[in-house]
């Protein structure tokens, strides 16, 4: 990582200031971390004028292992699909750059992309003067014949400017017969993984019936679910008590799990539902990781405040 004064720079120095003033207005025994998880609970437009000086995780976000590939990265994650990526390409690079940053600068260490969303080129200048194994980089394709997805995988690592791929996954699967609809796609990403080209290969659920296929499909690695407690009105595959039990299911086998629509997709629009929605998903223990859509700084901060808060409580 380059060492000139950037950006990155700067939050570094200002944490150790804010570590200071923290040790004179935060009362005895309560961290700054835990002081903004508080602040975070009761404002859903946290925004600190030191919020960049704040480190919740002293050592980092905590990390995981996702299922039996023996990967690693942190238990949150940047998407990058919100709204189908509309939300970042109309925010401009800049601005996308600064919000990716504010996650990094705090230990997150997961990407979430995809063709569909148009912002590859994005996550390539975000990436940049990082090191690039020190991320788990995940995208996903929409082609269905092992032709395409070769040829995009191609294109990924171009546009990606990287030269392999942590996770690739099918994008949106709906019904249980996407391991035949599919078949020519899957072996294509089996084939890349047995080049190097890609870690580990899996699939985006969007049905429970498809999620529910996941569990014959033994190459599978990870599997991307939609999971809050609120049910299909905030976009999960159906109510909790029946994707719950498959979610551990694939777990037990090993399969790694990746959360995603935590929040509805902007659904949750108070603070209280976006820390119930945080405290069931971590509560699980099966989930090994999550992705949300942020679209502003402050949204970065007051989830990374609940979760200091929910894991120091642990």
């Amino acid at each position: 990582m380059s060492n000139n004064f950037t950006r990155r720079g700067f939050v570094a120095t200002a944490s150790t200031l804010g570590a200071a003033v923290g040790s004179l207005l935060h009362p005895q025994g309560r961290s700054s971390a835990t002081q903004a998880a508080a602040s975070a609970a009761a404002s859903p437009a946290f925004a600190p004028n030191d919020a960049a000086a704040i480190q919740y995780f002293p050592d980092g976000v905590p990390r995981c292992t996702l299922g039996k590939t023996g990967i690693e990265t942190s238990i949150l994650g940047m998407g990058t699909g919100m709204t189908g990526g509309r939300p970042y390409y109309d925010m401009g690079e800049a601005a996308f750059i600064e919000l990716m940053h504010t996650a990094f600068d705090q230990g997150v260490r997961y990407i979430d992309t995809a063709q569909n969303y148009r912002t590859h080129v994005y996550v390539q200048h975000a990436l940049r003067g990082w090191k690039r194994e020190d991320f788990f980089l995940l995208t996903k394709t929409p082609s269905p014949s092992e032709e395409r997805v070769k040829a995009d995988i191609d294109r990924y690592l171009y546009e990606l400017e990287t030269h392999y791929l942590d996770s690739v996954l099918l994008h949106c699967m709906t019904n249980d017969r996407w391991p035949q609809e599919r078949a020519g796609a899957w072996k294509a990403l089996q084939d890349e993984k047995q080049r190097g080209r890609v870690r580990a290969i899996g699939v985006s659920c969007h049905s429970l019936d498809a999620f529910k296929k996941c569990l014959e499909v033994d190459e599978l690695d990870v599997v991307l679910v939609r999971i809050n407690p609120f049910g299909k009105d905030f976009l999960t595959d159906d109510d909790p008590d029946k994707v719950v039990p498959v979610i551990k299911a694939l777990h037990d086998k090993g399969v790694g799990i990746l959360g995603m629509k935590i929040f509805g997709e902007g659904r949750c629009t108070e603070a209280a539902q976006r820390r119930e929605s945080l405290e069931f998903v971590t509560g699980l223990g099966t989930v090994d990781t999550m992705t949300i859509g942020f679209t502003k700084i402050p949204e970065v901060h007051e989830t990374l405040g609940m979760l200091a808060d929910i894991y120091a409580k642990k």
